[in-house]
């Protein structure tokens, strides 16, 4: 059986009060209730590690460790390592989105977003993470999937 909207579990880390009500207005969209948020780096890595979120919502410019470094560490711990994680930054340079995406970031979305459009990136998301813990399907009968 899989995994609904309800159990899922994505960690925000964003300095900013306003974008995390946004992030957390966006999550409820979905579906999603359990939103752990934080605003600084080194907090941000202990939530991962007690959390194990399904997914990560990451801004860059975070006080104390920033997030290009809490990325590189969440990547290097093996009780992490698997989390998926979104960057979703005000740093628009090729060279940081570049950045990003090599330390293991799934995604990069640049600050101001169209909220839908990221809603809609993690609904895709989250309905890839659904797909793969459902259980296999069999043929579909040939009449439009209806049975």
């Amino acid at each position: 059986m899989g995994f609904t909207s309800e159990d899922r579990c994505i960690l925000v880390c964003e300095d900013d009060p306003a974008m995390t009500r946004i992030f957390q207005f966006l999550l409820r969209q979905q579906g999603i209730r359990n939103v752990p948020t934080t605003a600084n780096g080194e907090q941000a890595l202990a939530l991962a590690r007690k959390e194990k979120p399904n997914l990560i919502l990451l801004d860059l410019m975070l006080p104390g460790k920033d997030g290009l470094s809490v990325l590189k560490e969440l990547k290097e711990d093996e009780a992490c390592r698997l989390i998926p994680v979104i960057v979703v930054s005000g740093k628009e340079s090729q060279n940081q989105v570049q950045q990003a995406m090599a330390a293991g970031a799934i995604d990069y979305v640049i600050k101001p977003f169209e909220p839908m459009e990221l809603g809609a990136r993690i609904r895709s998301f989250l309905d890839s993470l659904s797909a793969e813990s459902a259980p296999a399907r069999p043929p579909s009968s040939g009449l439009g999937g209806i049975f």
